[in-house]
């Protein structure tokens, strides 16, 4: 403004008129540009009411999907943890199975082991003799010292070398067939 104000004076020196009609023509300059410039003024703000009213609205959208990402998130983790809990609760009775199994083995092997311990060496070591080498070894594993003695001594010296050096490692018996 005071350049438009610098400018009108400076016109009216160089043309060397020191007219009051010179001074009006000035104002009239200035009024006009004043208007413009307000006009200007109401677009520019018109402008940032738009801006404003779209930053309000992305606003708004992105709230609404950060909600709406929150939300899926948590269903998220309530799926996470009830699949670990399910993944748990698998776990546990996994191993109640095992032992439950484990326990009817040992029964199992026990009645066998009892049963074979008690018939004559002379019926027991032919029956054995014949059985897959690991199931043999692991009958005989289970019976007394003495029992199991018996029952090698009455098989072949092959089937007993083999069988012997099975429970000499121990168990988990592998046939070595």
């Amino acid at each position: 403004m005071t350049r438009l104000i610098f400018l009108c004076f400076c016109i009216l020196f160089v043309n060397g008129n020191e007219n009051p009609s010179n001074v009006v023509d000035c104002n009239i300059i200035f009024e006009q540009r004043k208007d413009e410039l307000l006009g200007e003024l109401r677009k520019v703000e018109e402008q940032k009411r738009l801006m404003m009213t779209l930053y309000n609205q992305q606003q708004a959208s992105n709230d609404k999907k950060l909600q709406e990402l929150e939300l899926k998130k948590q269903r998220v983790e309530s799926l996470l943890k009830e699949a670990k809990d399910k993944e748990k609760e698998i776990r546990d009775l996994i191993k109640q199975n095992e032992e439950i199994l484990a326990n009817i083995q040992n029964v199992n092997s026990g009645k066998i082991t009892q049963t074979y311990s008690q018939m004559r060496d002379s019926k027991a070591a032919p029956i054995i003799e014949n059985m897959p080498l690991k199931d043999a070894a692991e009958l005989l594993y289970l019976m007394q010292a003495k029992d199991m003695g018996k029952i090698l001594s009455k098989m072949t010296p092959q089937r007993a070398a083999k069988l012997t050096e099975m429970l000499r490692l121990g168990p988990p018996f592998e046939d070595l067939e």
